[in-house]
């Protein structure tokens, strides 16, 4: 007996509703350089071992929400790069067990590469795709994994 499939009528409606025009664009280029330099900022602080919990924060919402935006297929990356990034974020923080908030200077290129393809994604993406990764991001903050690769 042949399968029965489900036909969805199109309605011309996005899941979630309809969007706004702001929502189908990305941000504005002013919006996306200011992350920028504060993500930027923040990495100096860590190469002059300079950094607090708070930049460190910073940091790791940028390279959670680029992971997000190259799952929805927004940029692309190896998920080696997220795994070495993860891996010098962690040594960063228990450095700040010992208030010793750093990143060594060998380590700043594997950082850059990652925001500089989350700055390209923020570029591109429109705000709803931006806003979703936001959201993935909070649930995985919520959860009991370590890591949402």
């Amino acid at each position: 007996m042949p399968k029965k499939t489900i036909k969805r009528r199109a309605t011309g409606k996005s899941p979630g509703g309809p969007r706004s025009k702001a929502m189908l664009l990305p941000p504005s280029v002013a919006s996306v350089r200011q992350q920028c330099l504060q993500w930027h900022v923040a990495l100096a602080a860590f190469l002059s071992a300079q950094g607090n919990g708070a930049l460190l924060a910073q940091l790791c919402k940028a390279f959670y929400l680029a992971w997000y935006l190259c799952e929805a297929g927004y940029g692309s990356a190896e998920r080696e790069w997220f795994v070495a990034v993860e891996a010098i974020i962690v040594a960063a923080a228990r450095g700040g067990r010992d208030d010793l908030w750093r990143i060594d200077a060998t380590d700043r290129p594997a950082v850059i590469r990652i925001l500089d393809l989350h700055e390209q994604q923020l570029l591109s993406a429109p705000r709803h795709a931006i806003t979703e990764a936001e959201r993935r991001l909070m649930r995985f903050s919520q959860g009991d994994k370590t890591s949402p690769w």
